[in-house]
C-alpha cells in the first residue's frame, strides 16, 4: 500500500513537472535569464553604475518569484477545476417572479459570437465607470452630487445586473459553457459588491456619520465572503428569498429616489433618528440574520469527512482570511488620530475591497479545485505596512501610504486574476473572451436542473 501511494505521488509530481515545462516561457525561466545576465563574474571590474543593473535584476527576480508563488496553480488543481460542475439553489422571489423572463428575452438579442465572459467584463466596466463618476462628486461620502450622477449610477448598476445575469444564458445558447464561467463571474461579483456598497454610501451621505461607511463595507464584504465560505463547505451555492437581485434592485431604487428628491431626504429625522440611520439599522439586522444562516450551514452541512469542507479540511480555516481582511482596517480607522481616512473614505474602501475580493477569489478557487485554502496572501502587506506606520508615529504621510497601498492592492489583484484565468484557459484550451471549441469538455456532462427546468452543461453561472 505504501509503495502504491509513493508511486502515485511520484507520478503526480512528474505530471506537474511536465505540465510546467509545457508552459510557454514561464516567469521562472525569465528570472533565470535575468540572473545569468547579472552574475558576479560579469559584474566584476565594471563601474559602480552596474550596481543599479544588478539591483534591478534582483528586484525583477524578486517580483517574478512573488508572482510564481502568488498566482501558480498546480496541475492537480486545474484538473479538478476542469471537472467542476456548478450547483446552486435559487430561491430568489424576484428572479422567479419576473426577472428570469426579462433576462431570457434580453439574451435573444445577443449576437452568437459574443462570449459570455466578455458580457460579464463589459458589465463590470460599465459599473466601474459609473461609480467613479459618482465618486468624483462624493469622494468623502459627505457631498451632494448632481441628480444625473445618481441616475447614471443606477443605470450602470442595472446594466451590470442584466449582463451578469445573462452571461450564463448566452453560454448555454452558444454551447460555450465551461468552469471558467463561474470563476470569472464570481470574481467580477467580488468587486461589484464593493461598488454597490459605495453607491449606497454616496446616495445617503453616510460619511457624515463616523464609522458608518466602514461598518457597512465590512458587513458587505463579510457577507459575500461567507456566502462562498458556505459553498466551500457544502459544494452548493445557495440564494435565499432576498438575495443578490433584491439587494441590487434596492440600491437601484435608492439611487433613483435620491436623483429625484436629493440626498437631503436621508437626513430627515423620524422619532429622533435620521432616515439613513434607520435604513442602515434595518439592513444590518438583515445582514446579521443572513450571516448566522450561513454559519448554520457551515457548521452543520459540510459534505466532507466528519462534516468538513469539499476538500476534507476544517470548516474553521476560511475564517482566518476574513479576519486578516477586516481586523487591520478596523484598527487603522479606529486608532487614526487624524481625519485622513474619513476625508479619503473612497480610497480606503477601494483598498479594503480589493483585498477582500482577492481573499474571496482564493476561496472560490479552493472550492472549485477541492483543495486546501491558502491562508496567507502577499496582498495583506497593504494594511500591515499602514499599521506599522501608525505604530511608529507616522514616519510616512498617511495619505501617501494609503494611496500606495491601494495601488499595490489593485495591482496584486489584477495580476492574480489575469494569470489564474490564463492558466485555466491554457489548461482547458479555450479563449477567455472568444467563443471556441473546448477540447477537454465532456459532452455527456450535464449539471443539475435549474428552477425553470433548464440543464447547465459543465457550468456557466447565471
Amino acid at each position: 500500500m505504501a509503495q502504491t501511494r509513493s508511486g502515485a505521488k511520484a507520478a503526480a509530481n512528474k505530471h506537474d513537472r511536465r505540465y510546467r515545462s509545457s508552459l510557454p516561457d514561464s516567469f521562472m525561466q525569465r528570472a533565470q535569464r535575468n540572473q545569468r545576465s547579472t552574475t558576479p563574474r560579469e559584474m566584476k571590474g565594471k563601474s559602480s553604475g552596474n550596481f543599479i543593473q544588478r539591483f534591478f535584476g534582483f528586484f525583477i527576480s524578486l517580483c517574478v518569484n512573488y508572482i510564481e508563488y502568488d498566482c501558480q496553480l498546480k496541475h492537480s488543481q486545474l484538473a479538478r477545476m476542469g471537472d467542476h460542475v456548478y450547483s446552486a439553489i435559487d430561491a430568489s422571489w424576484l428572479d422567479q417572479l419576473c426577472m428570469s423572463k426579462f433576462w431570457n428575452y434580453i439574451v435573444q438579442w445577443y449576437p452568437l459570437w459574443l462570449a459570455p465572459n466578455l458580457i460579464t467584463l463589459i458589465g463590470l466596466l460599465i459599473n466601474l465607470v459609473t461609480v467613479l463618476i459618482l465618486s468624483h462628486f462624493c469622494y468623502s461620502a459627505t457631498e451632494q452630487a448632481p441628480s444625473w450622477a445618481y441616475f447614471q449610477a443606477a443605470i450602470g448598476l442595472f446594466l451590470y445586473q442584466t449582463l451578469d445575469a445573462t452571461d450564463g444564458k448566452q453560454a448555454r445558447r452558444t454551447q460555450s459553457s465551461s468552469p471558467l464561467g463561474e470563476l470569472f463571474d464570481h470574481g467580477c461579483d467580488s468587486l461589484t459588491q464593493v461598488f454597490v456598497t459605495l453607491n449606497v454610501c454616496y446616495a445617503m451621505q453616510l460619511g457624515t456619520e463616523r464609522h458608518m461607511v466602514l461598518t457597512v463595507m465590512i458587513f458587505s464584504i463579510s457577507l459575500f465572503y461567507t456566502a462562498h465560505w458556505s459553498t466551500y463547505c457544502t459544494g452548493q451555492l445557495r440564494f435565499s428569498k432576498f438575495d443578490v437581485t433584491e439587494a441590487q434592485m434596492t440600491v437601484i431604487g435608492i439611487l433613483l429616489f435620491t436623483s429625484i428628491v436629493g440626498s437631503d431626504i436621508w437626513n430627515i429625522r423620524i422619532f429622533g433618528w435620521q432616515l439613513k440611520t434607520i435604513c442602515m439599522l434595518v439592513c444590518l439586522v438583515g445582514a446579521i440574520w443572513q450571516f448566522f444562516g450561513y454559519m448554520n450551514v457551515i457548521f452543520n452541512e459540510g459534505v466532507g469527512k466528519n462534516g468538513s469542507t469539499v476538500a476534507d479540511t476544517s470548516v474553521i480555516c476560511p475564517l482566518s482570511p476574513l479576519l486578516a481582511v477586516c481586523i487591520p482596517f478596523l484598527m487603522l480607522y479606529c486608532k487614526s488620530t487624524s481625519r485622513v481616512y474619513d476625508q479619503n473614505i473612497t480610497l480606503l474602501c477601494l483598498c479594503f475591497g480589493a483585498i477582500g475580493a482577492k481573499a474571496t477569489n482564493r476561496l472560490i478557487i479552493a472550492h472549485m479545485s477541492r483543495s486546501e485554502l491558502e491562508v496567507w496572501d502577499w496582498i495583506y502587506l497593504s494594511p500591515f505596512i499602514m499599521i506599522l506606520n501608525q505604530y511608529y508615529d507616522y514616519i510616512v504621510d498617511e495619505y501617501l501610504l494609503l494611496l500606495v497601498a491601494t495601488i499595490y492592492a489593485h495591482i496584486s489583484l489584477i495580476i492574480f486574476c489575469i494569470l489564474i484565468c490564463r492558466q485555466f484557459c491554457e489548461y482547458l484550451q479555450i479563449s477567455c473572451f472568444q467563443i471556441g471549441h473546448v477540447k477537454r469538455q465532456k459532452s455527456n456532462d450535464v449539471g443539475p436542473s435549474n428552477n425553470d427546468g433548464r440543464k447547465d452543461q459543465n457550468l456557466h453561472v447565471e
